[in-house]
């Protein structure tokens, strides 16, 4: 991974970015309806394109100069940060861009005084979802979406105080003991 490069973006490389979106979600199944809601989407995205959320991460990796993953994330509110969403080129899986990229959405939150990031991930993208527990993450979550299907929530807490705090509300309830009065 030593030839690939980090960068925050303003706007990620046309027709590169549209390209590799296609590719890294090439593994999802095709449907005519799932088609149709697409374009329902790109058509409604058409009517805000003009909209340019200033405070937006992008972020491309980027091997010369050829674009191989990325991530955009935006905040909801002063304390969230949400990872929309994220990939890499097939032929580029498996050595480290993901999490790099998430170490760096991670890195921006702090920096910024986020104290949570949310995720949400198709239920067998194990390869993400594992990357991102392994980083920090937890399982916050599960929902379920009429165009993907089941989805896992994934979430990162910022600060030691919220770290403690949901490791003691995520322990297992135990029955008390009874006293030894002997």
């Amino acid at each position: 991974m030593n030839d690939i490069t980090f960068c925050v973006l303003q706007e990620f490389p046309e027709p590169a970015y549209t390209a590799l979106v296609e590719q890294a979600f090439s593994d999802y199944d095709e449907s005519e309806l799932l088609a149709d809601v697409a374009r329902e989407e790109t058509a409604a995205r058409a009517q805000t394109s003009n909209v340019v959320n200033e405070n937006a991460l992008r972020i491309g990796a980027f091997r010369g100069d050829t674009l191989v993953g990325w991530t955009y994330a935006c905040p909801e509110g002063a304390s969230l940060l949400y990872m929309i969403n994220s990939g890499v080129a097939p032929t580029e899986r498996q050595k480290g861009i993901y999490s790099e990229l998430a170490r760096l959405v991670i890195e921006h939150a702090r920096a910024r005084g986020y104290a949570v990031i949310l995720s949400r991930h198709a239920a067998n993208n194990n390869p993400v979802i594992i990357a991102k527990l392994k980083l920090g993450f937890f399982v916050s979550g599960f929902e379920y979406s009429e165009v993907y299907g089941p989805l896992v929530r994934l979430t990162y807490l910022l600060g030691d105080l919220r770290r403690t705090l949901y490791q003691a509300r995520s322990n297992p309830i135990r029955r008390a003991r009874p006293k030894n009065d002997g």
